[in-house]
């Protein structure tokens, strides 16, 4: 028997238990479902996530295949009408993705301003992503120094003789050798010697060469498409890290057969190799000249610490391309000239101009400064104001020939003179000394440039009425589209000549630093001014002597001490130099703030001439001369790349301030709808977008603030 009892006032805790049970329970069920609702609002971001992803890597799509398309030529000009994705979301092409995308474009700068500025929106679900692609060609504008060939042009007055015989072989000169013998790249096989012998590269002995050395100071990208010459030194302090490249192939590049080539740790010849240098001035084939053998090369360990990178030829256009394509586009937007001309760039007023003297000009086109043909001393000077032209192209074409009509021209059969009768080619005073003396070929009536000239009672004119009658520099006559240039420029504008460009002083920024220094010559960076010079022949520095080797006597010599050249400069088909280089004594350096590119590489300094400081001006990067990229046939490619945030409305009207950030004062110029469907208005510092159906609109204005203005664009999705 049991005999434990049971108190009838003891508690018991079966119930206490049961509901501790069940209040864990409830507990346990709370922490569940918080925990849930966590993972649930992971997973939603997770899958954002994805689409967001997908969505951007849709909008890199319509970029790449926008850049196929972009590869034909004149695709940017006529809006495709068989490419869907101007006008709807279209899909990806291959793999399993799920995105679509769509893209705008504003093409209305690829000509003039080299520039492309493409909207490409991606979409995965309900996620959308939208970048902005600049697409640029590669040209000479990216570099601050550029030759196609290494070697002085065959034709640069005094480089090679031009006395019969003095070629190696009876009758021929050392100046038709050299056509021969120096007008390819070094890496490249062809003729030798007088007797036509072929070698695998160019005759380094005979073919004057020039180098980099130490005492130099480069800043900036430089590039060559033959083979650099370099002081076997140290030139950490002369250029800059990663800034040199070369077009000579290595074996990593691939070489064809026979191609001589450099190896890639060493991708430059040295002022140091075993060669001969043949004269600067009046140079001939002589017992030192001869071919330097098929096994030449570089050879040993860089030492400079810059070796040249490899970069690919980059073409330069032909003179009659240039040509054709310069006459054609200031023939419809800017100004032709005729003959010898001067041109005074100069700011009045804080608006930039141009004073232009061209008696032989006929005719040219509106707001040219006409009329200019006269016959009279001094030559009538007209005046161009830039802002009257969107981008100013100005050429200088040769006397044009009788029956010949040009398409690209409407300046050239109403331009044509009898022969020997145009003013330029008369003589200026009655009785000339010598008696064939037509100098100046022009005289400008522009009261400003007496400043540049001594006292004389000769004319006061380009060139000089004192210098030297038989000097090749002048062309061949007073026939010749060449242009006498200096001044101070506000504003953008590519001058070009048929032969040559005379820089008869400086041509610089009217921004430009008069700082002595590191600084000196730059141009501000805010500033818009961009000026463009594009020769058929050379590009030289006006440096007149007379037949007994001295400085003239009119034109102050004072001028040509230290240029200062904010200057995209391009020599077509020859180079840029200094006039004789190799008369009187230094005029300094010079400071050129821009861009130098030349078919050959001509001398600026020996005993006279000049010592070099050439730095890059990076607003080349994004500011233009006037159709100056559309010279070369590089394909287009993505320069900047970044992620945008367009505008959202229906169909009809919405207004958008544009001056947000802008001090007061600042205005809008020149808004334009390049692309979609829609019109605008403008108030103040606003727009009105109008869309007449869905799509995407882009919208291309200028701010005006203070002097600088500054093109903008306004990116706006239109939803049905």
């Amino acid at each position: 028997m049991n005999n434990q009892r049971i108190l009838s006032g003891q508690p018991r805790d079966e119930g206490a238990a049961m509901i501790f049970v069940l209040a864990w329970s409830v507990v346990l069920v709370l922490l569940v479902l918080v925990v849930t609702q966590v993972a649930i609002t992971q997973i939603v971001p997770s899958d954002r996530s994805e689409k967001s992803f997908a969505a951007l890597a849709a909008a890199e799509a319509g970029v790449q295949d926008y850049l196929v398309r972009i590869q034909q030529p004149g695709y940017e000009e006529v809006l495709d009408p068989n490419n869907a994705a101007f006008d709807e979301f279209v899909n990806v092409s291959g793999g399993d993705s799920a995105g679509t995308y769509t893209y705008s474009v504003d093409t209305s700068r690829a000509g003039a301003g080299g520039e492309i500025h493409l909207y490409s929106t991606g979409k995965s679900g309900d996620v959308t992503h939208t970048v902005e692609a600049v697409l640029t060609k590669r040209s000479t504008l990216d570099y601050v120094y550029l030759s196609d060939i290494e070697t002085p042009s065959p034709d640069v007055p005094g480089a090679y003789s031009a006395a019969s015989n003095s070629g190696g072989v009876s009758g021929l000169t050392s100046r038709a050798l050299a056509g021969q013998l120096c007008s390819r790249h070094w890496y490249e096989s062809g003729e030798v010697d007088p007797t036509g012998t072929i070698g695998n590269q160019r005759n380094l002995n005979y073919c004057q060469w020039a180098g980099i050395y130490s005492s130099e100071r480069i800043s900036g990208k430089i590039h060559t498409n033959d083979v650099w010459r370099l002081e076997a030194t140290n030139l950490s302090n002369s250029i800059d890290a990663g800034a040199i490249s070369s077009s000579c192939r290595s074996d990593e590049e691939g070489l064809a057969p026979g191609e001589v080539g450099c190896p890639a740790d060493h991708r430059y010849l040295t002022t140091t190799e075993p060669l001969y240098s043949n004269a600067i001035d009046q140079a001939t084939w002589n017992s030192n000249t001869s071919y330097q053998g098929n096994s030449f090369g570089p050879t040993g360990s860089d030492v400079t610490n810059r070796n040249p990178r490899y970069e690919p030829i980059l073409e330069l256009p032909s003179a009659s391309a240039s040509a054709a394509l310069m006459k054609e586009k200031a023939s419809r937007y800017g100004c032709v000239f005729t003959g010898p001309t001067r041109l005074r760039f100069a700011v009045e007023g804080g608006v930039g101009v141009i004073k232009v003297t061209s008696p032989d000009t006929k005719q040219s086109g509106p707001n040219c400064g006409g009329p200019l043909e006269d016959s009279r001393q001094p030559h009538t000077t007209g005046t161009i104001t830039i802002t009257d032209f969107d981008d100013l192209v100005i050429y200088v074409q040769d006397l044009p020939s009788a029956g010949v009509d040009d398409p690209n021209n409407e300046y050239d059969t109403n331009n044509v003179w009898v022969s020997g009768s145009a003013p330029t080619c008369q003589k200026k005073v009655s009785s000339p000394s010598p008696s064939s003396n037509i100098y100046p070929f022009v005289i400008p009536s522009d009261p400003v440039e007496s400043g540049g000239f001594n006292s004389s009672s000769a004319p006061k004119g380009f060139p000089s009425y004192y210098a030297d009658v038989n000097n090749p520099w002048y062309g061949e006559g007073c026939t010749k589209g060449d242009i006498y240039v200096q001044g101070q420029a506000l504003g953008q504008v590519t001058i070009a000549a048929e032969n040559n460009i005379i820089l008869t002083s400086s041509l610089k920024d009217s921004t430009s630093s008069t700082t002595s220094g590191a600084s000196y010559g730059k141009p501000n960076s805010a500033s818009q001014t961009v000026v463009g010079a594009i020769s058929g022949r050379f590009t030289y520095i006006y440096r007149p002597f007379d037949r007994y080797r001295r400085w003239v006597q009119d034109w102050r010599e004072s001028n040509a001490n230290n240029p200062v050249f904010n200057v995209a400069m391009l020599a077509v088909d020859a180079c840029f130099g200094a006039q004789d280089p190799t008369y009187g004594s230094r005029n300094g350096y010079i400071y050129l703030w821009g861009s130098l590119s030349q078919k050959y590489r001509c001398v600026v300094g020996y005993y006279g001439g000049y010592s070099k400081s050439y730095s890059y001006d990076d607003r080349l990067e994004g500011l233009v001369p006037p159709y100056m990229t559309s010279l070369f046939g590089e394909p287009w490619k993505v320069k900047r790349f970044a992620e945008v945030n367009p505008k959202t409305q229906g169909i009809g009207s919405s207004t958008y301030s544009l001056l947000d950030g802008y001090p007061a004062g600042a205005t809008i110029l020149n808004a334009d709808v390049v692309f979609g469907s829609a019109t605008i208005t403008t108030s103040g510092g606003s727009v009105t977008v109008t869309s007449t159906g869905p799509g995407q609109v882009v919208v291309r204005y200028s701010v005006l603030s203070g002097a600088v203005e500054e093109i903008r664009r306004l990116v706006v999705s239109v939803e049905e």
